[in-house]
């Protein structure tokens, strides 16, 4: 195949360009479009006043683009860059409708040695235009509303609730944390749960549109709320130790959905369980544990002994009282008080690290081997993930165990 010059390379890029647009705008417009993206390149690229658009209408014995000879003494890598350069100002002129698929019309209309040789110089036109798509795509994930992410949320949860723990579970929870606080946090005035139990054909959640008046970022701390409560709420409910309410919202929210709402200052990592339900889950969990090579009233004493044994320096131990008597038989035998949720989360953090560290070495080396495994599993992966962030370091204790 004969060489092809650089100035048909430019010209036959620059013709098609000229078509495309004229069939989808006019002819006086594809030029003026051209013209203009190649005087704003002209600073980085000097050699494009070498490039002269006519202003003619199309008629086929004109010669719309005339490029002098001078061209074919610039480095082919820079004609490449230019051509590069001037495609995404094009493509980014034509806007996101148009210029989603124009560089593709682009390079089919090409002529396969042209399309293949501008390949050649750096002008990959199937990536530029790959590029753009994303480029856009990830311009538009911050255009979603306040409207759009509370609703959003509110049915992932519904629907999350719903499927875990029945329908009346999903409805009665969400309007109840919808109207208790929505005297704290005003986007809530703009929310209600539809009781689709008895109508048809609702969505799940109504939100005004008027919330999209309120800042983003009051938003953002509704939501960071309504998804910690939801886990308060039902925790103690789902009896899969394994199922995370966080994991699941992250596995099923897109990931425009994921940025928009780090953007509102929602962390869905920091969620937090309220250190009432996570220090008797640990209890709990604990007992159950020494249960397996003693009997349930012993492993309640050696919790109760433990946690008295702890009192003198951690007083917020107090809070915690465990009925040993009705153990079995009662539902709330383990009681902690409200006041613990007042408590410093790190001096929280030590004071439970003690508490485990003591049953781990109480078990002795055979039965301790498995200890920290077990109690991972039976809390399960949300209560771990909010006893590492209060400080509780479980390989730690792991480590002092296996020097004893």
């Amino acid at each position: 195949m004969p060489q092809i010059e650089k100035k048909d390379i430019l010209g036959t890029i620059l013709k098609s360009t000229i078509g495309i647009i004229g069939r989808r705008t006019s002819e006086p417009y594809a030029n003026m479009i051209i013209q203009n993206i190649l005087t704003n390149l002209i600073d980085k690229y000097d050699f494009l006043k070498y490039i002269d658009i006519k202003t003619e209408k199309f008629k086929e014995e004109i010669n719309l683009v005339e490029i002098d000879d001078n061209i074919e003494d610039i480095e082919i890598e820079l004609i490449g860059s230019a051509i590069r350069d001037f495609m995404i100002a094009l493509a980014e002129r034509m806007g996101k409708d148009a210029g989603f698929y124009f560089i593709k019309e682009i390079k089919e209309d090409l002529p396969f040695e042209y399309e293949k040789k501008t390949k050649d110089i750096g002008v990959d036109l199937e990536l530029i235009q790959s590029e753009f798509i994303y480029e856009i795509k990830d311009s538009e994930k911050f255009s979603l509303s306040n409207f759009d992410v509370l609703k959003n949320i509110f049915t992932l949860l519904y629907e999350l609730l719903d499927n875990k723990l029945g329908r009346n579970f999903a409805y009665e929870t969400l309007t109840e944390l919808v109207g208790r606080l929505s005297t704290q946090y005003d986007p809530l005035r703009y929310v209600k749960i539809n009781d689709v139990r008895s109508i048809q054909n609702l969505d799940i959640v109504f939100v005004d549109k008027e919330v999209n008046s309120i800042n983003s970022e009051e938003v953002g701390s509704t939501i960071q709320k309504i998804i910690q409560e939801t886990i308060n709420e039902s925790s103690d409910k789902l009896h899969d130790n394994n199922f995370s309410i966080i994991e699941h919202i992250k596995d099923n929210i897109s990931a425009d959905y994921s940025l928009k709402l780090k953007q509102m200052g929602v962390d869905l990592e920091v969620v937090k369980l309220k250190q009432t339900l996570l220090v008797k889950k640990v209890i709990e969990a604990l007992i159950d544990i020494l249960s397996e090579s003693s009997t349930e009233s012993y492993a309640v004493v050696i919790i109760k002994d433990i946690i008295k044994k702890y009192i003198s320096k951690y007083e917020f131990l107090n809070y915690i009282n465990i009925d040993s008597v009705n153990f079995s038989k009662a539902e709330n035998a383990i009681e902690v008080s409200k006041e613990i949720n007042s408590i410093s989360p790190s001096n929280l953090g030590r004071a439970i690290q003690k508490i485990i560290e003591k049953v781990s070495t109480s078990l002795g080396e055979k039965a301790g081997q498995f200890f920290l495994d077990k109690l991972q599993n039976k809390v399960g992966k949300a209560y771990i993930l909010r006893l590492e962030e209060i400080g509780v370091n479980l390989h730690m204790i792991e480590l002092r165990r296996t020097l004893l």
